[in-house]
C-alpha cells in the first residue's frame, strides 16, 4: 500500500508533526487532506477538524530536509508521491486579525464537521442471532452501554477493529470471572467498579450444566494481560471516553490485586503441605460435638457399652480407635 509521510502546520505552528500515513486508494491531495483531518484516516492521530479551504500551499519533498516542490492540491497523491517524494506538506493561511467591535464570525464549515463528528459516531457490528446465549447477548449489552454514554468510534472501520477487540476482550473477562462469582472479589476487598456491576450476575454455570469453577491465578492474569493495553489507546485517551477511562484503570487493578492473592494463597498452601512441621497442634485440629445427648442409659445400654465407654474415658485424644469389637452383636434398626 502507498504511503506518505505528512506535516500540517501553521507559520511556526506544527499542527501535526511528520508521520506515515497509508493511502488506501486514489484521491487528490485536498481529499486526502480531509479525510484525514476529520479521522476516516489514522483516527488514531486525532487530529482537529481543519477546513480544506485553509490551505495556503503544499511542499512535496524526497525527504524532510530536500528542496521542496510545491504542488496542486488537485493532484492525484499516490502520483505525486511516486514521482516527486512521499514528504508532504501542508502549509496553512495564517490568522486574519479582525480589527471590529463585532465578535469574529466563526467558521462555519469547521462548525459544521465538529457538529457531524459528534453525531456521527460507529459501534462495533456483532452478527445478530435469532437465539443469542448469555455470553453472545454480553457483546450486545456492552455496545449499547456505550452507546447510552453517547460515544462511539470515529469510522466503521476503526469501530469494527478497535473497538470490536476491546469489546470482545472486556466481554471475555467479564464472563470469565462471572462465571466463577463476582461476589469473591468482594469478600476478599477487592472492588469492581460500579459503572460494571450491571455486567454481573447474569452467568448461570448451573444452566450449561456446569458448576461454578474456582479462580485461576494465571486464567485471572492472562485476562487482566489482555485488558490492559485499551487502558493506554489512543482512543480512550480523548476526552469523550473520561466516564470510562479511569473506571477501566481500576477494574484492571482489581483483576490484579485478586489474581496477586489468590497466587499468594496457592504458594502458602504449597508450602504448608511441603512441611513437615505441623500446621496447627492436635488440639486445634481436633473438636468434639455431641448430638442430641442422651442423658438417660438404660441399665441395659450401660452395660452393653461399658467396655467402650472405659476404654474412651481412658484414650488420648489423638489416638483412633476401632469402633468394630466393640459394635453390638444384635443392633438395633431405628
Amino acid at each position: 500500500m502507498p504511503i506518505a509521510s505528512i506535516r500540517i502546520s501553521k507559520e511556526s505552528k506544527v499542527i501535526h508533526g511528520w508521520y506515515i500515513h497509508p493511502i488506501p486508494y486514489e484521491m487528490t491531495i485536498e481529499d486526502f487532506f480531509v479525510k484525514l483531518t476529520t479521522g476516516e484516516l489514522s483516527p488514531e492521530c486525532n487530529i482537529d477538524m481543519i477546513d480544506p479551504e485553509t490551505i495556503d500551499r503544499v511542499d512535496i519533498s524526497k525527504t524532510q530536509d530536500a528542496t521542496t516542490t510545491q504542488v496542486s492540491p488537485n493532484c492525484n497523491i499516490i502520483e505525486v508521491t511516486t514521482s516527486v517524494g512521499i514528504y508532504v506538506h501542508y502549509r496553512l493561511k495564517p490568522d486574519k486579525v479582525v480589527t471590529s467591535n463585532l465578535e469574529p464570525q466563526q467558521n462555519y464549515f469547521t462548525i459544521m464537521m465538529q457538529n457531524a463528528r459528534r453525531i456521527k459516531l460507529y459501534f462495533p457490528t456483532f452478527p445478530q442471532l435469532e437465539k443469542a446465549n448469555r455470553k453472545q447477548k454480553l457483546h450486545s449489552d456492552i455496545v449499547d452501554w456505550i452507546q447510552r454514554h453517547g460515544e462511539g468510534w470515529s469510522t466503521q472501520s476503526y469501530a469494527d477493529t478497535q473497538g470490536k477487540q476491546f469489546v470482545n476482550c472486556l466481554t471475555e473477562t467479564i464472563w470469565y470471572i462471572d462465571m466463577r462469582d463476582h461476589k469473591k472479589f468482594e469478600d476478599r476487598s477487592y472492588h469492581i467498579p460500579k459503572l460494571f456491576l450491571e455486567f454481573f450476575g447474569h452467568a448461570n454455570p448451573e444452566s450449561y450444566k456446569q458448576s461454578r469453577k474456582p479462580f485461576d491465578a494465571n486464567e485471572l492474569n492472562l485476562h487482566c494481560k489482555a485488558l490492559a493495553p485499551y487502558a493506554t489507546s489512543s482512543w480512550i485517551l480523548k476526552e469523550s471516553f473520561n466516564w470510562l477511562r479511569d473506571e477501566l484503570d481500576n477494574f484492571i487493578v482489581a483483576i490484579s490485586n485478586y489474581a496477586g492473592f489468590l497466587q499468594r494463597q496457592r504458594e502458602i498452601t504449597a508450602a504448608n503441605h511441603a512441611s513437615e512441621t505441623p500446621i496447627r497442634t492436635v488440639d486445634q485440629a481436633t473438636t468434639i460435638q455431641i448430638h442430641k445427648q442422651n442423658f438417660w442409659v438404660t441399665p441395659v445400654d450401660k452395660s452393653k457399652y461399658y467396655n467402650l465407654e472405659q476404654l474412651l474415658n481412658d484414650l488420648p485424644l489423638w489416638k483412633p480407635v476401632d469402633l468394630e469389637e466393640f459394635l453390638p452383636t444384635d443392633p438395633v434398626y431405628v
